[in-house]
């Protein structure tokens, strides 16, 4: 992407929770050109060779060794460089060998070879008991923000370093950056968290409350292959007897573990520039990190910028590259690439989940929404032969109260599995193009014959022939209901997680669900789409998930949901 000039064919992956399950398809991003040519000539050029050391190390604060693989422009004499630098428990070594894009996930650092070239230094750090680093493993906690703060100190001081130091890279090595970069590491001058999560417990762990048993039952199992079973694997395999899976579910509410154990961005103590990087397909896990902390964090200087595409496509595509060193060039070097006096936040605005173009604005939300509520009916729509429930999504209250009763049981499990829907609330056929851009809050009350019940919840686009395209998802388990009122806002409800409010069988309770931010034009002739299930085929199947559930809409309990419209220029 420059990423302003993103017109090129790329392809684009869809991955489940479990980022496993891959669709290849050929996507054309349509974009209209939001950098001039003469800035993008200011970036620096390719001139340099590359010198590779190979486990450099690092001595912590406490007297641990962290391994480094540094590869650095290729010059004689003293001159200096600005450091890029990566940390991960997925094994600099693998790098070597691994291609740059799936099945091989794991790949998600900057490709030395074009950096170094441009005047960087790039060092790639095993983390803690990972690869060659010796120690016990930590995953994403705050030992290992220290180490972290500690590896770009050292970076700082060295004698191919100019002392200014960025941060880069995808997934894991996004998330570490919003940690360390609330400890404020004197010598951190800028960070880019591509895709990543800020805050492991709601954005990823346990979204809505949920266990995210799909993703990490193999994710982790994954990690640990890497280091016990490839060719690269370490002496010190003791090392990966971290029993994350069981911390984390012992850990099933939001606590003090989540905040001072394992680690979460400190949005008031991220002052450093950054430029956050995000993706409308990652409300799997990254989407809502990369939204919160633009918004919260107190940063003079940021940018949020947020496109489609597969995981790493856009990351390793010649014109997100260029994006990059348009902002590298200007925080580490110096360099005027004109990408500051440009406006904040950089939309690609989806037409479908394959197609968007770019646009700028001044801020997030955006000012202009029209928060337009629309109401869960119960009257038949007759166009999703495939639901259970087949009904209204309407702009006008229901004055009557209906109730919508499906399984929560097997029969359900079964169906998510299957990638049918539960109950399916529809519009009539739009009249007009409808842009739907931001934040989405979802009001249903529900009852359940157990004490608890869990909602996924899609906002997807229905088109004419009856074809869907997913733009969004919220989850919630019931008993997670409770709210933080200080933190929520009339189009976003914000979860404590700090106590379970149980049902009780047949019980009536209004819940809010959050539904992660989105953009998407519904054209005219298609529907919004909102299906309510029970169940993904992915996160935790409780017992407490085996009888019916029930929504109720209209009359005095009625239920629906805000969309963020954007008024038509």
């Amino acid at each position: 992407m420059n990423i302003g000039n993103f017109g090129l064919v790329i392809k684009n992956r869809f991955f489940n929770q479990a980022i496993s399950s891959l669709c290849a398809v050929v996507l054309l991003v349509v974009a209209v050109p939001l950098t001039s040519q003469a800035q993008s000539d200011n970036a620096s050029q390719p001139e340099y060779g590359v010198i590779f050391e190979k486990d450099v190390p690092i001595r912590t604060r406490d007297g641990a060794i962290l391994r480094a693989d540094v590869y650095r422009p290729d010059v004689a004499g003293d001159q200096k460089f600005p450091v890029m630098m990566s940390l991960s428990p997925y094994q600099k070594a693998m790098d070597r060998i691994l291609p740059h894009h799936s099945p091989f996930t794991h790949v998600e650092r900057p490709e030395p070879d074009y950096w170094t070239a441009r005047g960087y230094v790039l060092v790639f750090v095993d983390t803690r008991g990972t690869g060659s680093s010796p120690g016990q493993v930590d995953i994403w906690s705050t030992q290992e923000a220290r180490d972290y703060y500690d590896a770009i100190e050292w970076s700082a001081v060295q004698d191919w370093s100019t002392g200014k130091v960025g941060l880069v890279g995808v997934s894991y090595y996004a998330t570490t950056q919003w940690f360390v970069a609330g400890l404020q590491p004197p010598s951190l001058t800028t960070i880019v968290p591509w895709e990543g999560w800020a805050d492991t417990y709601r954005d990823s762990v346990f979204h809505g409350g949920v266990f995210n048993q799909g993703f990490y039952g193999r994710w982790w199992l994954d990690v640990r292959g890497k280091q016990l079973l490839e060719n690269t694997r370490a002496d010190n395999t003791a090392a990966m007897s971290e029993d994350l899976i069981y911390n984390y579910m012992v850990h099933h509410m939001d606590s003090e573990w989540w905040e001072q154990t394992k680690g979460r961005g400190q949005f008031d103590k991220i002052e450093v520039p950054f430029y956050s990087s995000g993706n409308w397909g990652g409300w799997n896990h990254h989407l809502r990190g990369n939204v919160e902390a633009f918004m919260l964090s107190t940063a003079a200087n940021k940018k949020m910028q947020i496109h489609i595409g597969g995981h790493t496509d856009a990351f390793y595509s010649d014109e997100g590259k260029t994006e990059l060193l348009r902002w590298y060039d200007f925080w580490l070097k110096g360099i005027d690439t004109g990408i500051m006096d440009e406006p904040p936040v950089k939309l690609c605005i989806r037409s479908s989940v394959n197609e968007c173009e770019w646009r700028f604005e001044d801020e997030w939300p955006l000012e202009r929404t029209e928060y337009t509520t629309y109401y869960l009916s119960g009257d038949s729509a007759g166009v999703v032969g495939d639901s259970i429930h087949d009904v209204k999504l309407t702009t006008s209250k229901p004055e009557s109260e209906q109730e919508l009763t499906y399984s929560a049981g097997p029969e359900a499990y079964n169906r998510a599995n299957q990638g049918l829907p539960t109950v399916s609330f529809v519009t009539e056929p739009l009249e007009e193009d409808v842009e739907v851009t931001g934040h989405i809050k979802l009001v249903m009350w529900v009852s359940s014959e157990t004490d608890d019940l869990d909602v996924f919840a899609y906002i997807r686009d229905m088109a004419p022939d009856g074809t869907v395209e997913t733009a969004t998802r919220g989850i919630l388990q019931a008993s997670h209901r409770k709210l933080d009122p200080e933190k929520s806002t009339p189009y976003r409800p914000y979860h404590t997680h700090d106590e379970e409010q149980k049902l009780t069988p047949g019980e009536v309770v209004p819940i809010e669900v959050e539904i992660w931010a989105t953009s998407m034009i519904f054209e005219a002739g298609h529907r919004i789409r909102l299906d309510v299930n029970a169940h993904d085929g992915q996160h935790y199947f409780a017992a407490y998930n085996l009888e019916n559930n029930t929504i109720y809409t209209g009359g005095d309990r009625a239920s629906y949901v805000v969309l963020p419209i954007i008024p038509s220029e």
